[in-house]
């Protein structure tokens, strides 16, 4: 082959010329990689500081006396605030040993247990960004499984007699029973009050969602239902109680939201010895780590 003079050089120019084009080009594409890279980072290190409770979708839900759960898909920041998590579809998991994946296990320790609560956590590996679902006794340290570091919970169920969950509906904060429980049944409080233990999640402070009757037996008596975590009331008057009943045909009635102690309990106190209470929970609000 034969080459008019210069021709040879030429092309040559012209290839390194494009090569070099072509390396400026991947600098600058890597420049605008790493300058995306760590706009990625401090967004997301400020959407944590903005949101460190952050959590939506994750709806739990069980069919009842069965030993299956679902959570539905959805996210939330870890409970330490340092991390996002995301359940991109939803999960089943059974009352079994935890294993990885839907249709699996998730109790993390020993077996289940009859009427009794467990907390529901989401979890993350870092290493593999895998998401997954365990339940716990425990309200903020779940034995978690191999390499899973991140979790954050998501709210709470209880077993019945038979070790299978109890049917109840979530929308949101809010959780209700399916059928209502009553927790106290022709209760007398007395002057001095007395707590009561709600069919409420234990280990952490919920709301109580609850319907309060109130009879007086005998004489004219008030009722206060409080939370614990302030100052155990003197009852005296209609403007430091919740209820009053004139006499035994005469009930006082009403809803009422209580915040509980981490033992489920909230406190009632009367104005006499007469009275009769009944308290029947509804069901609970649980913030689920929002506040903390």
């Amino acid at each position: 082959m034969v080459y008019a003079p210069g021709t040879l050089e030429t092309d040559q120019k012209k290839q390194n010329m494009a090569l070099q084009q072509q390396a400026s080009a991947i600098a600058t594409a890597t420049t605008d990689i790493a300058t995306n890279t760590a706009s990625i980072s401090a967004n997301t290190a400020n959407i944590l500081v903005l949101t460190p409770g952050h959590l939506f979708g994750l709806t739990l839900s069980t069919a009842g006396s069965s030993a299956t759960f679902s959570v539905a898909a959805g996210g939330a920041a870890d409970s330490a605030g340092s991390s996002l998590m995301s359940l991109a579809s939803a999960i089943s998991k059974t009352t079994s040993a935890w294993a990885v994946g839907t249709g699996n296990g998730g109790l993390d320790t020993g077996s289940i247990a009859n009427s009794t609560w467990y907390h529901v956590f989401l979890i993350k590996r870092t290493d593999t960004g895998v998401v997954d679902v365990l339940v716990s006794t425990s309200a903020s340290s779940p034995t978690m499984p191999t390499s899973y570091t991140l979790k954050r919970r998501i709210g709470a169920m209880k077993t019945n007699g038979s070790a299978q969950w109890t049917k109840f509906i979530q929308l949101g904060d809010e959780f209700l029973w399916d059928t209502i429980v009553n927790d106290a049944n022709a209760q007398n409080p007395g002057t001095s009050g007395t707590l009561y233990t709600l069919t409420v999640p234990t280990g952490v402070q919920v709301s109580a969602q609850l319907s309060i009757l109130w009879f007086n037996v005998s004489a004219s008596n008030y009722l206060f239902v409080s939370s614990p975590d302030i100052t155990a009331p003197s009852v005296t008057t209609a403007t430091d109680s919740t209820l009053y009943s004139v006499d035994s045909t005469h009930p006082g009635v009403t809803g009422a939201y209580v915040r509980t102690n981490t033992s489920a309990q909230v406190r009632a106190t009367s104005s006499g010895s007469n009275g009769s209470m009944y308290l029947n929970t509804i069901g609970w609000i649980d913030r689920r780590g929002r506040d903390v």
